[in-house]
């Protein structure tokens, strides 16, 4: 039988916010070991720490305490902005980003221009892109990145309906043989990608197991208000 990798490993995890209203926990005491292969759904309510929790995985957040182990190249969340530069061109942002993780820059960048569909753009700065066209951009490089494990917060795909078929159809070539980490509205998407569930509630762990295990609970955080209550259920170590 073939020992279970690791991937990323959580130990004792927490994150609080701090306003003028005090202190927000947002992730409490949180453990967890993300194994290759199993593709996992973060499931909760608003509020419950999914996004937080997916920043912390892929290195864009740090905890107050506990730590965070990654054993393989982990993704900054699919389509995310914030990676890119507005003062700087399209092709420039891909060459940076592309140093950043290792890759070979002439396949990613000449992989993100044929993607993105943007044209001359390519060579302006980004501050004149429109959103659509940034978002085209941001999900290009993610795609053109080799990575172990993807990231999804949310944004699996972006553009009008012929290009978000395009995302869906190169995820699905990108993601396999890799291990992805999801939070999803759309229950189908968690099903088509997903193998797994973990369930969030009030920045705990509630549960987590075959998202067949979990599929009831599930079905209550994707398909009811913000306001859902999760039942509790044991947690799996």
């Amino acid at each position: 039988m073939t020992e279970a990798r690791v991937v990323i490993s959580l130990k004792e995890v927490s994150k609080a916010f701090r306003s003028k209203k005090g202190a927000k926990t947002v992730l409490d005491r949180i453990s967890v070991d993300f194994i290759a292969g199993q593709n996992v759904a973060i499931l909760g309510a608003n509020g419950s720490g999914k996004s937080t929790l997916l920043r912390m995985v892929s290195a864009m957040e740090l905890p107050d305490r506990g730590s965070v182990e990654r054993r393989a190249r982990v993704s900054y969340p699919l389509g995310f902005a914030g990676a890119i530069s507005s003062s700087m061109t399209g092709r420039d942002n891909v060459r940076f980003i592309a140093r950043v993780y290792g890759c070979d820059l002439a396949h990613v960048e000449r992989f993100v221009q044929n993607f993105s569909e943007l044209g001359r753009a390519y060579d302006l700065p980004v501050s004149t892109y429109a959103n659509s066209m940034r978002a085209r951009l941001s999900y290009g490089v993610s795609m053109a990145l080799a990575c172990d494990v993807y990231v999804v917060d949310e944004m699996l795909a972006v553009g009008d309906m012929d290009f978000k078929r395009k995302c869906l159809d190169v995820f699905a070539e990108r993601s396999r043989g890799a291990t992805i980490l999801m939070t999803s509205s759309s229950t189908t998407t968690v099903r088509r990608f997903c193998t797994h569930g973990l369930i969030l509630r009030d920045g705990r762990l509630q549960g987590f197991g075959e998202l067949a295990d979990v599929a009831e609970r599930f079905a209550q955080v994707v398909d009811n208000s913000d306001d859902v209550a999760l039942p509790a259920v044991d947690s799996e170590t």
